[in-house]
C-alpha cells in the first residue's frame, strides 16, 4: 500500500497574493510622489533655458537694429533668430515686454507655479535685459 501524499496547489495563497499586493502599494506610493517632484523641477530649468535662448537672440537682434524688437515674433526669420518661440513646459507662451526706456522683460506665465522646484521667487523666471547703449552699438 502506497502513502497518500497530499495534493499541493501549483496556485498563490490569499496571504501572498495581500503582502505582495501591499509591497506594490508601498513602493508606488513613494516612487509616483518623486516622479512628479522631478518632473516640476526639469520643467522650471527648462525654463530658465528657454528665457536664456531668447535674451541671447535678442541682444543679437539689438547689435543688427539697435533696438529690441516689438514682440517675440519679430525673432523669427531672421539671420539671428530662433527656429520657434520656445514655450514653458508648464503651458503658456513667454510674456515679452519693452518698456519705454528701452529695456526689455521676458516672463514665464507660469512663474509662480516653478516657485519650490528649482527657486523660491517667482521673480527667478523673469529675464531683464538692459537698454542697449547707443555708444555700445557699433
Amino acid at each position: 500500500m502506497s502513502a497518500r501524499r497530499p495534493r499541493r496547489s501549483a496556485a498563490f495563497s490569499l496571504v501572498e497574493l495581500l503582502s505582495a499586493t501591499l509591497v506594490l502599494g508601498v513602493l508606488s506610493s513613494l516612487a509616483v510622489p518623486l516622479y512628479s517632484s522631478q518632473r516640476q523641477s526639469a520643467a522650471g530649468r527648462v525654463c530658465k533655458a528657454n528665457e536664456t535662448a531668447i535674451a541671447k537672440v535678442a541682444t543679437a537682434w539689438v547689435l543688427r537694429h539697435g533696438e529690441y524688437p516689438a514682440k517675440l515674433d519679430d525673432l523669427l526669420g531672421a539671420p539671428e533668430s530662433l527656429a520657434w518661440l520656445p514655450k514653458c513646459p508648464l503651458g503658456g507662451d513667454y510674456v515679452w515686454r519693452v518698456d519705454e526706456t528701452g529695456s526689455a522683460t521676458i516672463t514665464c506665465p507660469n512663474a509662480a507655479r516653478h516657485v519650490g522646484f528649482g527657486g523660491v521667487h517667482a521673480d527667478e523666471w523673469t529675464t531683464i535685459l538692459a537698454a542697449p547703449r547707443r555708444d555700445m552699438l557699433p
